[in-house]
């Protein structure tokens, strides 16, 4: 009788102060609509009138404006479904341009050049305080030599994330490039990139001199038409904690399909790099590596990937100064190499474990030391005894997809108290 409660009381406040600190920088949002018979009818003006975090909803119809983002934690949104909302430019600038240290998200439109093919969204870096979400989006028909569908050149976002996810690009140059992360996490999958022939997709500078950027690199599709010459499918350089390249395919007559070089430059030791689950087919170097350990130790898993009809399945220029290091663990195992016209090269003087792979013969790899080996040949300095004798069979295992949009483990952290005041008091 009488009991007044007061610890719940005091976890009351507790409760209110941590989610004030939450969400301290978060003023109430705003949703303005864009289309016809509304009361913005280009998307620029609704941008100049957005506060911090407001979000844009853009109804079906072309628009023709180059538009530039200066508010910060901004949402375009496509409302009617991915693609229905068109955004063709009209002068010589890029189409979407986002100002430096600006988080924001662009989800679900279809985006065209202008009079100059220059990029469709162009990032000019910075340290946001704000996710950047790129996804749902149609980017193409930037053919100018020097487009990009996507570009950002960070010089570093920090402590933040960063997510390009199931945006189609197509018919251009370039695809996507993005420089530059500090301490973040990075998300570039579930794309789709057709005749992008130069570079479709470069991710490059992960956690330079940071302290642990985790990225996924997964699920993306690279694939030239017949008769078109591409370069490089995905590049990868300079990764530094975690990276994941797992369930891309890349087919077509690029130079190379996966390009993965300088890991470990200056960031947290060991790198670490797991590639599973890659498909590459009818390239020049399937999967191509250099300066696998640059600038310190990594730990490089290769497993379970399918490289075919290739010139070379899998082509190691180089391990690097660390690539005889006892810390550096290099393993390339169970994939399935066969039909290239060379299945593994290796032109380091470091001996490579290349165990347990599956060569496209019962009877292993052609090489010297396996005088009745009838399949993809190897070079010297590959360790692939034993091998497979069939090949290995993928379970139906699909990604979990794009990670945007997760709630703050901080604000999970302050909803704990309130387990505690809702329970009945004793």
């Amino acid at each position: 009788m009488g009991n007044n409660h007061p610890g719940r009381i005091a976890l009351l406040l507790l409760l209110v102060f941590g989610l004030v600190a939450v969400f301290a920088d978060v003023s109430p949002a705003a949703t303005l609509t864009v289309g016809p018979g509304q009361a913005y009818t280009t998307i620029q003006s609704a941008i100049n009138a957005a506060s911090v975090g407001d979000t844009i909803n853009v109804k079906t119809g072309l628009y023709n404006e180059d538009l530039v983002i200066n508010t910060n934690n901004l949402t375009l949104k496509s409302i009617d479904g991915p693609a229905l909302a068109e955004i063709q430019g009209v002068a010589t600038a890029d189409v979407i341009t986002v100002g430096s240290g600006l988080g924001v998200t662009i989800d679900g439109f279809r985006i065209l050049p202008g009079a100059s093919a220059n990029t469709g969204i162009y990032h000019e870096g910075g340290s946001t305080t704000h996710p950047v979400t790129i996804i749902n989006n149609v980017i193409e028909d930037f053919d100018d030599p020097i487009a990009w569908c996507f570009y950002a050149m960070w010089g570093y976002l920090e402590d933040t994330s960063f997510t390009f996810c199931e945006n189609t690009l197509r018919n251009s140059t370039r695809g996507i490039y993005v420089w530059g992360f500090k301490n973040s996490t990075v998300e570039v999958s579930r794309n789709t990139l057709e005749d992008c022939d130069e570079y479709p997709m470069m991710v490059e500078y992960l956690d330079y001199e940071g302290d642990g950027t985790d990225a996924r690199i997964n699920d993306n599709r690279v694939t030239l038409s017949a008769g078109e010459d591409g370069d490089t499918a995905i590049s990868v350089s300079h990764s530094e904690k975690t990276t994941e390249i797992s369930g891309n395919f890349v087919e077509g007559n690029f130079a190379t399909g996966i390009y993965v070089e300088n890991t470990g430059a200056e960031g947290q030791s060991p790198a670490v790099i797991l590639m599973e689950k890659n498909e590459v087919r009818g390239t020049g170097l399937g999967m191509r590596f250099r300066s696998m350990a640059y600038n310190m130790p990594s730990e490089f898993t290769v497993r379970y990937n399918t490289l075919k009809d290739n010139e070379y399945g899998i082509y190691i220029d180089s391990l690097g100064d660390f690539g005889d290091d006892p810390l550096t663990k290099i393993v390339f195992t169970k994939n399935n190499i066969e039909g290239n016209g060379y299945g593994f090269y290796n032109g380091d003087v470091v001996r490579v474990n290349a165990e347990n792979n599956w060569w496209g013969r019962t009877s292993g790899p052609t090489h010297d030391d396996n005088p009745g080996g009838t399949g993809d040949r190897v070079s010297d300095n590959v360790d692939f005894d034993p091998w497979l004798t069939e090949a290995w069979e993928e379970d139906d295992d699909s990604g979990s997809g794009c990670n945007a949009g997760a709630m703050s483990p901080l604000f999970l952290l302050w909803l704990a108290p309130l387990g505690l005041l809702l329970r009945k008091s004793r």
